[in-house]
């Protein structure tokens, strides 16, 4: 198969299917074989589990999938990664799903392990503060954990696909997944100046959850570091010994990161984390 394209789904797939009757014929004018995966993450959507059954029966290339509860918009395209036969996967979020049709534009992808295509903050969001929140929540994740620039609409090789699911980690954050296997990576910028802020599916606790993730399975020592300065704080004011508030601090980092690290060793390599939580 030559292409495969994964959207995950949570709350709403209206976003995600309004754009179909463009994006279908698209893809089939420029490939022979394709498949367009949704993977549901949440067990409480049965009428979108309609509205995208009505949708699958229009559309041949349409699969369905759920998870038996929800983990994640990550984890969820993970899921479509797993179950995807294509020579390349395609994700992209829901409410982005019209710009799909921006494959069908180019074969640059096809010289990369991954290819981004990135959308340009400025030219999108209608809020000041949402542009300025979303932009410096990159520049921080870029600079702290030297993450490079990255977008959750990104097409990957189903050889680094293969590598990303014998990774085992706490949390699942993709792109950490991806810098931490290549450095064969492409990119394109996309103007989108049509897109508002209610268009998007992310709001400020769950980006400031994925900044979390991404940090702590990026550099956990320096995340258990940052951590364990409020306690040891508290400590000295306690024992109001420097010494001793050093030693503290330095077991509680040691700790900390022990358990972080024991706990990826023993968990499930992530294709079998998957295989667990497809319905």
């Amino acid at each position: 198969m030559e292409i495969s394209i994964v959207i995950p789904i949570y709350n709403t797939a209206k976003n995600a299917i309004r754009s179909l009757d463009e994006v279908i014929p698209a893809l089939r004018g420029k490939y022979k074989d394709f498949e367009l995966l949704f993977v549901i993450d949440n067990t409480g959507v049965e009428k979108e589990i309609q509205a995208l059954t009505l949708c699958k029966n229009k559309f041949s290339e349409i699969k369905i999938y759920q998870l038996n509860k929800n983990y994640g918009q990550h984890f969820a395209t993970l899921c479509g990664y797993y179950l995807a036969k294509g020579d390349f996967i395609v994700c992209v979020d829901e409410d982005m799903s019209a710009n799909i049709v921006e494959v069908c534009k180019t074969d640059e992808y096809k010289k990369f392990d991954v290819f981004y295509f990135y959308y340009n903050k400025n030219d999108m969001y209608n809020s000041a503060t949402r542009k300025l929140l979303s932009n410096g929540y990159k520049s921080i994740i870029n600079k702290v954990v030297n993450l490079k620039q990255h977008s959750t609409f990104r097409v990957i090789s189903n050889s680094l696909r293969n590598k990303i699911l014998l990774d085992k980690h706490i949390f699942w954050n993709l792109d950490v997944m991806i810098f931490d296997n290549t450095d064969n990576i492409g990119s394109t910028t996309l103007y989108l100046p049509d897109i508002t802020d209610e268009d998007t599916g992310y709001d400020y606790i769950k980006l400031s959850k994925i900044a979390f993730e991404i940090a702590y399975e990026h550099n956990a020592i320096l995340m258990n570091i940052l951590f364990a300065l409020l306690p040891s704080i508290l400590f000295f004011l306690v024992v109001k010994s420097w010494f001793v508030t050093i030693l503290f601090f330095i077991v509680l980092v040691i700790i900390s990161s022990a358990i972080f690290r024991f706990s990826r060793l023993q968990t499930d390599d992530t294709a079998h984390k998957i295989s667990a939580a497809i319905k």
